[in-house]
């Protein structure tokens, strides 16, 4: 039974190291005993003056705790979007997206074109014009990319 007892404050003593690594780097340069560090823990507990001789501010580790979740925030946040311009972004977006869907499906259409199997079958999936045939893209008649056929 004590044993279980000595085994959980151990395990809550590192868990207080891990939070406050300045202990550790402290002990470390001062060639102190992990055991005088303990002791301390067990006689004055986590929010003691006496760790400040170790380098820790225990009232900065108080600030920094997260707060709690509250729907009222998240509603608030909602409140100050401004949805005029995330408006405009997602039509900003929109566009971008339609641009990108046009060029690719103009190299779709024109590997169906020119006779190349299970590609798009002269259908534009974007909906935009259809590409220029390629004598009018260059002006000499050749293609302005080379592929070939693996």
């Amino acid at each position: 039974m004590a044993e279980e007892k000595t085994n959980e404050a151990i395990k809550r003593f590192k868990s207080f190291l891990r939070d406050h690594p300045e202990i550790v780097n402290h002990v470390r340069s001062k060639d102190k005993k992990w055991s005088d560090v303990f002791d301390d823990w067990v006689i004055f507990g986590e929010s003691h003056e006496i760790w400040k001789t170790y380098g820790v501010d225990i009232e900065k580790k108080k600030k920094e705790t997260r707060p709690v979740f509250n729907w009222n925030n998240v509603l608030k946040a909602v409140d100050k979007i401004d949805t005029k311009q995330w408006q405009e972004r997602l039509d900003t977006l929109s566009g971008a997206l339609t641009g990108i869907q046009t060029f690719i499906g103009q190299f779709r259409q024109d590997g169906g074109q020119n006779g190349q199997p299970g590609q798009n079958s002269g259908q534009n999936v974007s909906g935009a014009a259809p590409a220029p045939p390629a004598s009018d893209r260059t002006g000499d008649g050749q293609r302005p990319f080379f592929f070939r056929r693996d």
